[in-house]
């Protein structure tokens, strides 16, 4: 294990430390996310499903009816 750390760089032992402020408003962007997910994304609005096809049309071109 030694030899697999040593060819793929240095061992750091440090510990990551969460900002509980940072933590605290991450949850919050979180929610707000959980929450437009679920209004554009899972049937309570096909606006996703509008913006797909749009997108999908204007790939394939002038004429598509996909």
């Amino acid at each position: 294990m030694r030899a697999a750390a040593a060819a793929m760089g240095a061992v750091h032992r440090e510990a990551y430390r969460p900002d509980p402020e940072r933590a605290r408003t991450y949850d919050a962007l979180y929610a707000e996310y959980l929450r437009l997910h679920d209004h554009f994304g899972r049937g309570q609005n096909d606006v996703l499903h509008r913006l797909r096809t749009i997108r999908t049309r204007a790939i394939q071109g002038p004429g598509a009816t996909a």
